[in-house]
């Protein structure tokens, strides 16, 4: 392959992730991969993806269970193989993988979704106290500060799926943001979705090819929007109904930005201002703190 072309280089392993998994997924040409770092908008873009490939806002489709987690290893491969194999409809599929560590397939789809990363931060905290088995509880640590300022300082480990930190969720960025000239690569932002859904979902809908009248546009939107999905938690979460939350509907928290605001110090958001650059140029930074259209 052309090192002009993602290439995977990377073995990510973690408690949770094997990429080895990978080597057994046979893709179809039309596949379409939702792949984010932790907290920046992977559920809302499969709730997003699920309305526009079904075509309708009351359907009772879960994404959560039809899209699954490719190279998490909380699903037997067997399994969630014979399920893949089995839906006649687009199949679209998580991953938190950075590109370097996923199969590079031209046929295929690959949708890379950022948010704010000091959000990322906060959201996490909220994921972290509500999961039942408690497996990342340690992110939620007692002092707010101190735990920011440990994932603002913690560096980068190549393989490692679990280094959730701020190096980590730009070296993510990078792999794809080097790639996004390709024509089956789109780069999205939670803030634009938050800003004008509408717009993202028609921006989306032509990245997929998929085209609805106006008035089916508008009930889908409306459908994805945070209070909707937040209401009917029990059909979008990630693995629904499968007991994984202590309360499926706090899994949407705010989906609001700014969170930090008025709780990290000055001094915490100049650690954090600080190492963001030192890790990025100041054009990128801007982006992934704001987005585009917002």
């Amino acid at each position: 392959m052309s090192t002009d072309l993602p290439q995977q280089t990377v073995s990510y392993t973690s408690h949770v992730i094997d990429t080895a998994r990978w080597d057994r997924f046979a893709p179809r040409d039309d596949d379409i991969f939702i792949c984010t770092p932790p907290k920046c908008g992977t559920t809302w873009t499969q709730a997003i993806c699920a309305l526009l490939i079904f075509g309708h806002a009351d359907s009772d489709v879960k994404p959560g269970v039809i899209s699954p987690w490719l190279d998490a290893k909380h699903q037997p491969m067997d399994e969630m193989l014979a399920m893949l194999e089995a839906q006649t409809h687009r199949r679209f599929i998580k991953t938190h993988t950075p590109l370097d560590g996923i199969p590079y397939y031209p046929q295929c789809i690959y949708l890379a979704v950022y948010r704010d990363p000091r959000d990322v931060h906060f959201s996490m905290r909220n994921h972290a106290t509500n999961q039942a088995n408690g497996v990342n509880a340690h992110r939620a640590t007692k002092d707010i500060g101190e735990g920011f300022r440990q994932w603002v300082q913690r560096p980068y480990a190549a393989g490692d799926e679990d280094n959730f930190s701020l190096a980590a969720l730009v070296h993510h960025y990078e792999t794809f943001k080097r790639f996004e000239h390709l024509p089956n690569v789109e780069l999205m932002h939670f803030a634009d979705m938050k800003h004008d859904l509408g717009a993202m979902m028609a921006l989306i809908g032509d990245f997929l090819d998929i085209v609805h009248p106006a008035e089916t546009m508008d009930a889908l939107t409306e459908a994805a929007g945070f209070e909707n999905m937040k209401k009917n938690a029990s059909q979008f979460v990630p693995g629904a109904g499968q007991g994984r939350w202590k309360d499926e509907g706090r899994f949407f928290n705010k989906g609001s930005g700014n969170q930090w605001d008025g709780v990290l110090s000055a001094e915490d958001l100049a650690l954090y201002d600080t190492r963001v650059r030192d890790l990025l140029a100041s054009a990128d930074v801007a982006w992934l703190e704001d987005g585009g259209l917002s």
